[in-house]
């Protein structure tokens, strides 16, 4: 059984340092191409044969890469690498988070008194509506797309606007609409 193991091991990998970033890679011989992990650059292993590392096994090309990738840090910084973080990994944006609510919240309850104003305007003058007669309505109340299909979407879960299936129409249901 461990000769089988070991023979499975024994297969020649080529380690490689990627054309335009540097990275070292390991592939296969017996593969076409290789994509390196980093830029997203596909080598053809034709054309590395010749310029990399041949090595029997994968754990033997791991850690040549992981070699290669040290020896390159070294020449590239001086030192070795530090890879060890200096704070937390909390992420620590909670205070503009909530600034940014407070902000949007003079503009929501704005957008929602002009939206409401808007549904009552529609339901004065037809009794089924099309979704784009909602967003002309919407362009002439001054209500961005966005905060339309918001409005749009909590209006239809409160009931308010309710669609027909058979026509893709929209009734608005005034009773509902507080």
């Amino acid at each position: 059984m461990e000769d089988a193991e070991r023979k499975r091991d024994e297969t020649p990998y080529i380690v490689f340092a990627c054309k335009k970033c540097k990275q070292f890679i390991y592939v296969k011989q017996t593969q076409k191409t290789k994509k390196c992990l980093r830029c997203r650059r596909t080598h053809k292993v034709t054309d590395i044969e010749n310029s990399g590392e041949i090595v029997n096994g994968i754990t033997r090309a791991v850690e040549t890469v992981k070699i290669r990738q040290h020896e390159l840090a070294l020449k590239e910084l001086g030192t070795a690498p530090n890879f060890t973080a200096f704070g937390d990994y909390k992420i620590n944006n909670s205070s503009k988070a909530t600034r940014r609510k407070v902000e949007n919240s003079g503009e929501e309850n704005n957008y929602l008194s002009q939206f409401k104003e808007m549904l009552i305007d529609l339901v004065d003058l037809y009794t089924e509506v099309p979704y784009f007669a909602f967003e002309i309505f919407a362009e002439n109340f001054n209500i961005p797309e966005s905060e339309l299909k918001i409005l749009f979407r909590s209006f239809q879960k409160k009931g308010v606007i309710v669609r027909n299936n058979q026509n893709y129409m929209y009734r608005i249901n005034l009773i509902f609409l507080t």
